[in-house]
């Protein structure tokens, strides 16, 4: 009964990283995603972002992650994956994904017809 209750806990703590890591990977898509729309960036600048976010923050938690993002001249989107550290031999490791998007950022002068 006491590998059934161990693996059932390791499973559930798995679980937990798992959103743990996606949580993370959303937060710097968003934060990814409002920097690449900023006037004067470019979507490779919220990608790089990201990319630095998702290190500082879960570099541990994940094996490998990527950030890319995209637009379509009106709005940017930055998209994340990784793969998270398996506590458990037996199971594949758990992959998390997570996209954010926002609009660019536009000048538009008062007064002007």
């Amino acid at each position: 009964m006491v590998p059934v209750i161990l693996l059932a806990t390791l499973f559930v703590v798995q679980l937990g990283l798992a959103y743990y890591a996606r949580s993370v990977l959303a937060g710097a898509t968003q934060d990814g995603a409002a920097a690449g729309a900023r006037r004067d960036s470019s979507p490779s600048e919220g990608s790089a972002l990201a990319d630095d976010l998702i290190d500082q923050s879960a570099s541990a938690l994940l094996n490998s992650h990527t950030a890319h993002a995209s637009t379509d001249g009106q709005t940017v989107t930055v998209t994340a994956e990784g793969k998270v550290v398996s506590l458990l031999p037996f199971v594949g490791s758990i992959t998390v994904r997570a996209s954010a998007s926002a609009t660019v950022e536009q000048f538009d002068p008062q007064g002007q017809p």
